[in-house]
């Protein structure tokens, strides 16, 4: 029965010595592990930042009649941002009146919404403003080139009379 002890434990000891080596000493070490998953979460926050940036990028925006708008990149980060912002704190709210927190407490998440409200409406008049000035600078382009078109095909009818006119 001894022996029997004896070499389960000398089998232990073995399994412990193979998991040390494989792993090195975080084996015993819990915080090693917690540093490399700070160090994991750190990486997947960042290539999702950039994910959404990419994406944030590449968006379109239409205005109401479905027309394209062109948006500069940073405006569409802000406005991504502040519907963020915006998300959260009336998600924040939600969760203050289900646990019933106090009034300063809702108030305060409400101050949140509101800012963020306002900031979303500040950049969606911002945009729309950028589309309606893009809109006229269009429209006046297309006056410009019809003018000169019609100028042009007068120019054309006139000379084609005298050259007739001369015949």
């Amino acid at each position: 029965m001894l022996s029997r002890i004896f070499w389960v434990g000398i089998a232990g000891i073995a399994l412990v010595i193979g998991m040390v080596l494989q792993d090195g000493s975080r084996i015993f070490s819990m915080a090693a592990e917690s540093e490399s998953m700070d160090g994991v979460e750190r990486s997947i926050e960042a290539s999702v930042d950039r994910a959404i940036d990419g994406s944030l990028d590449g968006m379109q925006v239409m205005d109401g009649d479905g027309n394209e708008i062109d948006v500069p990149p940073e405006t569409k980060r802000a406005l991504g941002e502040a519907v963020g912002r915006l998300v959260k704190a009336k998600a924040d709210i939600a969760i203050l009146k289900m646990r019933d927190a106090n009034a300063g407490e809702i108030a305060a998440a409400e101050a949140r919404s509101a800012q963020a409200r306002a900031d979303v409406d500040r950049l969606k008049a911002q945009i729309k403003g950028q589309g309606q000035a893009a809109r006229a600078e269009q429209d006046a382009l297309a006056g410009q080139i019809e003018r000169d078109v019609r100028e042009s095909i007068r120019d054309d009818i006139r000379s084609e009379i005298r050259d007739a006119v001369r015949n």
